[in-house]
């Protein structure tokens, strides 16, 4: 009887046991997860960090590379054609304008207008001083009546006005026309030293006049006028 009482306290002791170390084993278990937990936490927010800090880095170098405006480059333009020697060379303008003889010729047509113009102007000026010394006359001899001191005096006035703007009309017509002749000039000009410039191959062609304050001393070698004035008054010549 008391070896069966024994085998059973020995029975109970050993489960008691074990149970203790299965509970011991669980706590174990417990603890070491709870300690693992907050390393592999840690590790999750360091990658989700690592990866919005990228994130942030691809939006910047977008929007810096296509949406911020990039600066303007200058792109010299290719030249195209033969470079010029270096050499300046100069024009008269004076001795064009005196010698030159296509400017003779415009500038007779436009002298000759003008006066044509001023008789034309002096007559229709003297006729309109007549009417008003007419009216003068009537008006001190009390021939006239109210209304017709009235009516000639708006006539008179119409008349005057249409005179002036007439007047002033013809002129600023031959003003234009003179400008445009300075412009067929140049032209003219242009073209000649363009085709002198080919075998020369200058690479500056200056004009100047006497009265110009912005040459001060001119080479004599250097001056193509004479040659620029013989083929002007040649392409004249070749025209008639």
């Amino acid at each position: 009887m008391n070896e069966m009482d024994n085998n059973t306290t020995n029975e109970t002791i050993e489960t008691i046991e074990t149970e203790k170390m299965e509970t011991v084993e669980l706590q174990e278990e417990s603890t070491n997860a709870c300690e693992n937990k907050p390393i592999k936490n840690k590790k999750n927010w360091f990658q989700i960090g690592f990866y919005t800090i990228i994130t942030i880095a691809v939006i910047v170098l977008y929007v810096l590379h296509f949406l911020t405006p990039k600066p303007e480059v200058f792109v010299p333009k290719v030249f195209e054609g033969k470079p010029g020697s270096g050499e300046i060379v100069y024009i008269n303008l004076d001795t064009i304008n005196e010698n030159y003889k296509l400017v003779d010729q415009l500038k007779k047509e436009i002298d000759a207008e003008t006066k044509r113009q001023e008789l034309i102007f002096q007559n229709k000026e003297q006729a309109f001083k007549q009417k008003y010394a007419q009216f003068e006359e009537n008006y001190s001899k009390g021939v006239l009546t109210q209304i017709q001191i009235q009516n000639a005096q708006n006539l008179l006035q119409q008349e005057y006005a249409q005179l002036e703007a007439e007047k002033e009309n013809v002129f600023n017509n031959l003003q234009t026309k003179q400008a445009n002749a300075l412009l067929q000039l140049y032209d003219s000009l242009q073209v000649v030293v363009k085709r002198i410039n080919i075998q020369r191959n200058a690479s500056f062609v200056l004009t100047y006049q006497s009265n110009s304050p912005f040459l001060i001393h001119a080479d004599p070698s250097k001056e193509i006028t004479n040659q620029v004035l013989f083929e002007l008054n040649r392409s004249i010549k070749d025209k008639n």
